[in-house]
């Protein structure tokens, strides 16, 4: 059986019905995950109808958010602010942002791990219909909602910390033997750092990105012979090409 519940209190009344008949409840979002951690005999909670931007710090650069919002709607809200999550997996935006942070996604480079600690505080609801708040002063439930696959109850909001929005993003073709030899000095000197291999030959293409501090708020992309400032609000101004 599968419920949509569109507030806090129709979860609770999900779990309510669950209880008597002593059935197991899994929550799911878009999917993401190819295992079938989700799967269930039982309950199944989709939070596709919980999914609403809460309220934006901008002093702090922190995000509440209800469980069930796409980071792909996630960040033209972030955008007006002109802040952005630091880390989040290419793949992310198909599915809800509970999932992202339970299921360990992760992005690229060494110095970022995955989503889970940029959250702050998770709001979460028990079994027996009781909320816990990390706000409130429990930092073990902030901690126990990192990576938690599903398993420590309903998250219902998240708060998140954003950074300013200010990329410098280039694109390059390559050859694998080359980033391969210089890998170490890649990882170390761009924050954000990946390239895709073309398999039985030696092309790649790269991409690196890292803080800008030219530009006071916007995207740098480098693509090919075009260099463009994409701003926060999505306008784009020609800038002059740089190669690598």
């Amino acid at each position: 059986m599968c419920y949509q519940p569109a507030s806090v209190e129709e979860v609770r009344e999900v779990l309510a019905l669950a209880a008597p008949q002593n059935m197991q409840v899994k929550v799911v979002g878009n999917g993401h995950s190819p295992s079938d951690i989700a799967c269930t005999d039982g309950f199944m909670i989709h939070v596709d109808k919980v999914s609403w931007v809460l309220q934006v710090n901008v002093k702090k650069k922190q995000v509440t958010e209800e469980a069930g919002i796409l980071p792909a709607d996630l960040h033209p809200q972030l955008d007006k602010h002109g802040l952005a999550l630091s880390d989040l997996g290419p793949v992310s935006d198909v599915t809800a942002t509970a999932g992202v942070i339970g299921g360990g996604t992760h992005d690229t480079g060494i110095r970022h791990g995955t989503l889970a600690p940029q959250v702050v505080a998770p709001t979460l609801l028990k079994a027996d219909g009781t909320i816990l708040c990390s706000a409130s002063g429990s930092a073990e439930v902030s901690q126990a909602a990192q990576e938690y696959l599903g398993c420590l109850g309903v998250i219902l909001t998240i708060t998140l910390q954003c950074v300013p929005f200010c990329l410098q993003k280039t694109s390059f073709p390559c050859t694998l033997r080359k980033v391969l030899g210089n890998l170490g000095s890649h990882l170390k000197k761009l924050e954000y750092f990946h390239f895709f291999w073309f398999p039985h030959s030696e092309n790649i293409s790269v991409t690196d990105q890292d803080q800008s501090t030219t530009v006071a708020a916007g995207l740098i992309l480098f693509l090919t012979q075009n260099a463009q400032i994409v701003s926060p609000s999505g306008r784009c101004c020609p800038v002059s090409p740089r190669f690598q």
